[in-house]
């Protein structure tokens, strides 16, 4: 049975890529015409595949894992063991969630493409190593898109540990200037507020001191010798 429906519930967002900036790692979603029988070039069928990319380009063959018949637990356990880092290029940045703003995951290869495959990828079993497909770059269709993926959050919170300590940092000391900023304002209010409240004091003194003068002034007329 395809797991496909599993994987289509977890895309956050499609970005849409073109064949050549594919990267390894990437997960993607396409259109393919293949053969609809074997040996016949000319009965063609067209199908959606989603797909982890191995090599984008080898010798005008596109090698990947077809998600077709592997479930998202599976691809979250090979995002456990290989490991999650983010694109490198083009328009897949985050929208939601802790890398907004940052590109998107994509399942760590760091050897090249053929050493990968022989040292990490051929030691998987089952329904992993049964999804090894190829296709033929020139069918791939127009409709190319690399997916978010919502990944397991346990998953993606060891992947990314250091990056959300780092985050969580940052937040901290953006709360603790907003704080130290709120302290000063505060500070310089009741600055504010004393000095007004002396001028204030002044001015009565000053307007009880006139008063008194006038009173000494109009004691001092003959009439009231």
């Amino acid at each position: 049975m395809s797991k496909l429906t599993q994987h289509r519930t977890r895309i956050r967002k499609r970005y849409n890529y073109s064949k050549s900036a594919l990267e390894k790692g990437m997960i993607c979603e396409m259109t393919y015409k293949r053969r609809l029988k074997k040996g016949d070039p000319t009965r063609l069928e067209t199908k959606k595949y989603i797909i982890v990319v191995l090599n984008s380009n080898f010798r005008g063959a596109l090698h990947a894992m077809s998600l077709e018949h592997i479930s998202s637990g599976q691809l979250n356990d090979l995002a456990s063991d290989w490991g999650l880092k983010s694109i490198g290029k083009g328009p897949a940045f985050a929208a939601v969630g802790i890398l907004t703003g940052l590109r998107v995951p994509k399942l760590t290869m760091e050897e090249s493409s053929g050493r990968f495959y022989s040292s990490t990828f051929t030691k998987e079993k089952g329904t992993i190593i049964d999804s090894y497909r190829t296709f033929i770059v020139k069918n791939i269709g127009g409709s190319l898109s690399v997916i978010d993926y919502e990944w397991d959050k346990g998953i993606f919170r060891t992947q990314f540990a250091e990056l959300i300590e780092a985050q969580a940092e940052e937040k901290r000391l953006a709360e603790e200037l907003l704080l130290t900023e709120a302290a000063q304002r505060k500070a310089e209010s009741d600055e504010e507020a004393r000095k007004a409240l002396e001028r204030g004091k002044k001015k009565i003194l000053e307007k009880a001191k006139q008063k008194a003068q006038k009173a000494v002034e109009k004691g001092k007329k003959p009439g009231n010798l």
